[in-house]
């Protein structure tokens, strides 16, 4: 048998062009890979991984040896003969060798298609396990329709064969009617995208992410916090030129990389050709947690930065929203919004007392889409708003879909000149907002021309937050493709926001960017995500926005905090701002006059709760967050959580904790026994300092009762406690600190009946 030298290991890690960068500590362990010719087996940190040449088939396990995933090795590339049109080819090859390179292993394959050749490359650590991209040897005039991984195929059949006993997948449905979780024996026959929307299904682009993972359940006995024993994620480790799905079919799934050269003959034979993209696989005991070990891998392989915002930049991504889209959607004006409608919902906004730190105009303040200039028709006092604004202490967001173009002569431009379909047409998106085209960035001009709009859209109205949006439409390649299909596909975003983002940040490098995005693929772009919208979550936004922050709290990691939208009505925003303060800031797109439910009007009770919140914001952009009572299991009620701690430089400094489950159960009361209460509560630090040492703290009671902290010194203290209400009244008392154990009484009104936004708290060390 030959063992893999570690030496070699790290040196042949260092890289090629095909390589995917690998991430070590001086103390890493040696690695184990066994080749016996006619199999491998490798131990990682915490998961196995082995091939048998018989079937040509790999198997990751658990330590306790059960299997977590498997299926076939080698990938199944799809292709169509040159003057065919409707006849495909998806013939296996002949496994010819495979051979260890160091932490390498290459496999080869003869008769591909007939007479091709493909290579496939996987790199092992003991962190996780890489895969290159395959290369496909064509001999032939043949184009490209896909590559399939984890599939098996007869001729033009393919069958996804990856063999998961629970899969993950994020962006599944824009609806909590389909979750995220889908066991195998759902059998659900459907094509879904991880990288944008566009299949059948319409999908949630709140949370199309790159990654797709499974995990394997076991019977939970009483003692068991939860019945998964071991899961993984399996990520993107750089963009594909193509179409990023997942296939879900007779129990098996597969991911597709579709390029549909036969339309634009941009992969197209004889010749050599890289297809798909790397992929990262991660393992730990619960998918949130692989998914975690996925984003850090790419840190730690320098693939991806961790985000380093400014202090002013931190200011504007984590400033408290209320947006303008509820109130455009409640009377009917989603594209017609007016000047008329912008004054008197910023008026509602005061006169109801809601202290958002920014207004965020949305869609439609724009003449024309793409035209990024106000119209003068419908807002002809639109710049002296925006400094009114400002002057009342707010910032400014707007919303802009820089991809979408309505009228091209407006930009010099041309139809010619946009994503166009293949029989030469111009690619139009028809819908219930406008006809509009998609500008193909990757043509000179039209880049030209964009960089120089948004450079003086930045100019003349100075927004400190831009909303980007409509990224998740761009078109797939079954009918639309940009002139350079280098950046078809998954590429063609990032084309968008390397002209775009380049723009604005020339003009202001501190202006932040939203988008929908979970991706840290997209790192240098984005600084605030964003699990708007939840529309068809009606009557449970709460429940649906849980479960989008279980995924985005783990954006933290890179750097990426998470907007914290409402829905559409104010009975559901205090439970969503209680998640969402945890991970990054609160928001709400809720009207003040026209609500689905009751009255459309906040209550004071409602305001309170903002505006308490908005004091336990936290500064900083880079955290980790561990939710305290993680649901993972069953499907319906799986990726969710009551209760979270917020960590920053590994040091406590946010609990939220909800006395009830959101599966029914009893919450949690206490967190590591530093805090515990008997109502649930959010506590923050109001400095770098854990809640056990910081002298100052802010605390907003979720009922009535008692919150007890204990502090890391025993020496006594005394302490200031305020009780601020809403309206602008306060309360305050002095109290003892014995032992280091502060009491905080809870309430959620004062003795006046004024309700409590927020308990000021400031230690002080007895001389």
């Amino acid at each position: 048998m030959k063992k893999l030298d570690r030496r070699q290991f790290i040196k042949s890690g260092a890289v090629s062009c095909l390589a995917a960068p690998f991430w070590f500590t001086a103390g890493a362990r040696s690695l184990n890979i066994l080749d016996s010719d006619r199999s491998l087996e490798f131990e990682g940190e915490g998961f196995n991984w082995e091939w048998t040449a018989q079937n040509d088939h790999f198997r990751v396990l658990n330590q306790q040896g059960n299997v977590i995933a498997g299926g076939p090795l080698q990938p199944v590339v799809v292709v169509q003969r040159a003057g065919e049109t409707t006849k495909r080819i998806a013939t296996p090859g002949t496994p010819a060798k495979h051979e260890v390179q160091g932490n390498r292993v290459v496999w080869t394959y003869d008769k591909v298609n007939g007479s091709g050749n493909l290579s496939v490359a996987w790199r092992f650590d003991p962190n996780g396990l890489w895969m290159e991209p395959p290369i496909y040897e064509s001999s032939t005039s043949e184009d490209i329709i896909s590559l399939n991984l984890f599939a098996e195929s007869g001729e033009d059949v393919v069958r996804p064969s990856l063999e998961v006993q629970t899969l993950v997948v994020p962006g599944l449905s824009h609806s909590p009617g389909l979750s995220p979780i889908v066991d195998r024996a759902m059998n659900l026959d459907t094509r879904t995208s991880i990288g944008r929307s566009g299949t059948g299904i319409t999908q949630q682009w709140a949370l199309p992410s790159h990654y797709f993972g499974g995990f394997r359940r076991q019977i939970p006995d009483a003692e068991a916090v939860s019945s998964v024993t071991s899961a993984f994620c399996c990520g993107l480790t750089d963009l594909p030129a193509g179409d990023l799905f997942v296939d879900l079919k007779d129990r098996g799934s597969s991911l597709v990389f579709n390029y549909r050269s036969d339309l634009w003959g941009q992969m197209r034979g004889p010749g050599k050709l890289r297809l798909g993209a790397g992929l990262l696989w991660t393992f730990a005991p619960n998918y949130r947690e692989a998914i975690r070990r996925y984003y850090k891998g790419l840190m730690k392989a320098g693939i991806v930065s961790k985000k380093q915002n400014s202090p002013r930049k931190n200011a504007t991504v984590l400033a408290p929203q209320w947006c303008t889209w509820g109130e455009q959607v409640a009377f009917h004006k989603e594209n017609a919004m007016d000047q008329a409608l912008l004054e008197e919902g910023y008026r509602e906004m005061k006169a109801f007392g809601l202290q958002a730190g920014m207004l965020s105009i949305d869609l439609s303040w724009e003449g024309k889409f793409g035209s990024l200039e106000h119209s003068s028709e419908r807002f002809p006092h639109f710049e002296e708003f925006i400094k009114r604004v400002r002057a009342d202490g707010h910032r400014i967001g707007m919303w802009a879909a820089f991809m979408r173009c309505e009228d091209p002569a407006a930009f010099g431009l041309t139809p010619a000149q946009m994503m166009q379909l293949a029989n030469g047409k111009p690619y139009v998106i028809q819908d219930e907002l406008t006809t509009s085209y998609v500008l193909d960035f990757t043509r000179p001009e039209v880049e030209k021309i964009v960089r120089e709009r948004t450079r003086r859209y930045i100019r003349r109205y100075k927004p400190d937050l831009v909303k980007f949006d409509f990224g998740y439409e761009v078109p797939l390649l079954d009918s639309v493709a940009p002139h350079d299909m280098g950046w078809a596909g998954e590429r063609m975003l990032s084309k968008a926001l390397e002209v775009v983002v380049g723009a604005m940040r020339d003009e202001d490098p501190d202006v932040a960017l939203m988008y929908y995005a979970l991706s840290p693929l997209y790192n240098d772009y984005f600084d605030l995500h964003s699990i708007d919208d939840l529309w068809m979550a009606r009557d449970e936004y709460d429940l649906e926005a849980n479960r989008r922050f279980f995924f985005s709290s783990l954006c933290g990691e890179f750097g990426v905090p998470t907007y914290g939208s409402s829905g559409y009505d104010w009975t559901s925003a205090p439970s969503i701002w209680f998640d969402s303060v945890a991970i990054g800031t609160l928001g709400s797109v809720a009207s003040f006059k026209s609500s689905e439910v009751a009255r459309g009007e906040p209550s004071p009770q409602c305001v309170a709760k903002y505006n308490g919140l908005a004091h336990l914001v936290r500064p900083a952009n880079q955290f980790t967050v561990e939710p305290l009572d993680p649901v993972y299991t069953p499907l319906t009620r799986g990726g969710h959580a009551s209760s979270w701690v917020r960590f920053e430089s590994n040091q406590p400094v946010l609990v939220a904790l909800r006395m009830q489950r959101i599966d029914g159960g009893p919450g949690k009361s206490e967190f590591s026994g530093m805090v515990s209460t008997t109502a649930s509560v959010v506590i923050a630090s109001k400095t770098a300092e854990a809640l056990n040492q910081t002298a100052k703290l802010a605390v907003v009671p979720y009922g009535d009762g008692r919150l007890t902290l204990r502090r890391r010194s025993q020496a006594q203290a005394s302490a200031e406690i305020v009780e601020r209400y809403f309206g602008g009244q306060s309360q305050a008392r002095h109290v003892e600190i014995p032992n280091g154990v502060l009491e905080i009484p809870l309430r959620e009104a004062g003795d006046h009946g004024s309700p409590v936004e927020w308990i000021e708290i400031e230690i002080h060390p007895q001389a």
